[in-house]
């Protein structure tokens, strides 16, 4: 099983449908998943799913890769997945939910243990026959992910490739409602603070995503009134041998030190020297890229530090006439 020749096709109605699922159950499926072939129908055969397979994989423990294969296996077959479809004849749209397996066996042998199921008929023309209106990934990019809700948010962002191409050295722009993450990744009722949402789960998963996979994100929020009602992501795809974005380059830490001290001053200098070099790389990449809002609001706290007046004055104009320039969007 080469892992970068592995993909995992879904149409995008099942690529956006609402589940909830643990990280073992996630994985389980993904390794399902990367068995069909999508461009022909569902076949007689079963899948099977080596434990061995599960833990090379995944690098999970081998005295329980077994255990935790059947365990996720057992508890995605009572896990339904909701999509929802427009009705042609109301208009209105339809609540759908779907299984996503048919049959379900364990084969207990000491050395071809194996997890063997078949897909739902019903899920079926979302994974087979597809010829439009679906999103593949690379499976070795998602084996690399660890949490759940970073497969799906991976996934939303790569469905936009589809509908506006490569688009070799552009930034993909993908701007997601918070909500419509929530929902969509069973996350209904959680992180409803948006510090909490930001903290907890965005940035740690914009950054496994940029330290796992082939795009480099970034994001910054879109406000309704004083309200955080969604986020716009732009990503570069790295594996695309014509994109040549610069990098938003890693900043130093802030040194453990007094503010207003000189340490603290000699800091900020270096943040606002890395930043201008980027920001010069930026217009030479494409003069219609500019540093994300939350970049430029850590450029005036940096001027502050320095007591430099007129440096927070041009940067903070030129957030207020970025965000004028930047209606709310939709997703």
């Amino acid at each position: 099983m080469e892992l970068n020749k592995l993909t995992v096709v879904q149409g995008n109605d099942l690529l956006e449908g609402a589940y909830s699922v643990t990280l073992d159950e996630m994985r389980l499926l993904n390794l399902a998943l990367a068995q069909i072939d999508s461009r022909k129908p569902q076949p007689d055969a079963l899948y099977l799913l080596y434990p061995n397979d599960y833990q090379r994989i995944y690098g999970v423990n081998p005295t329980s890769s077994h255990r935790q294969l059947r365990e996720a296996a057992e508890s995605l077959m009572k896990k339904p997945v909701t999509i929802y479809k427009p009705d042609i004849k109301t208009g209105k749209i339809r609540t759908v939910q779907l299984s996503w397996f048919s049959r379900l066996e364990y084969v207990s042998n000491d050395e071809h243990s194996a997890v063997v199921l078949r897909f739902g008929q019903d899920v079926a023309p979302y994974l087979y026959e597809l010829k439009e209106s679906f999103t593949k990934l690379n499976f070795a990019n998602i084996a690399k992910l660890d949490t759940p809700f970073s497969v799906r948010l991976y996934g939303w962002l790569i469905k936009a490739k589809n509908l506006y191409g490569r688009r070799s050295g552009k930034a993909i722009e993908v701007t997601l409602e918070l909500e419509w993450m929530r929902e969509k990744a069973g996350l209904t009722g959680k992180y409803e603070d948006y510090r909490d949402f930001r903290q907890k789960l965005l940035e740690p998963t914009i950054n496994r995503i940029n330290a796992n996979t082939d795009i480099s994100v970034i994001w910054e929020p879109v406000k309704k009134g004083r309200t955080v009602i969604a986020i716009q992501f732009s990503y570069i795809d790295e594996s695309c041998p014509e994109a040549s974005k610069p990098l938003r380059p890693r900043l130093p830490r802030r040194p453990k030190v007094v503010a207003g001290s000189d340490l603290e001053g000699k800091w900020a200098r270096r943040c606002i020297e890395i930043f201008a070099e980027y920001r010069t790389k930026l217009d030479a990449y494409d003069v219609d890229e500019k540093l994300a809002l939350t970049d430029l609001r850590k450029l005036v706290d940096w001027y502050k530090v320095i007591g430099d007046k007129a440096g927070m004055k041009e940067t903070m104009a030129e957030i207020t006439a970025r965000k004028k320039r930047t209606p709310a969007k939709n997703t």
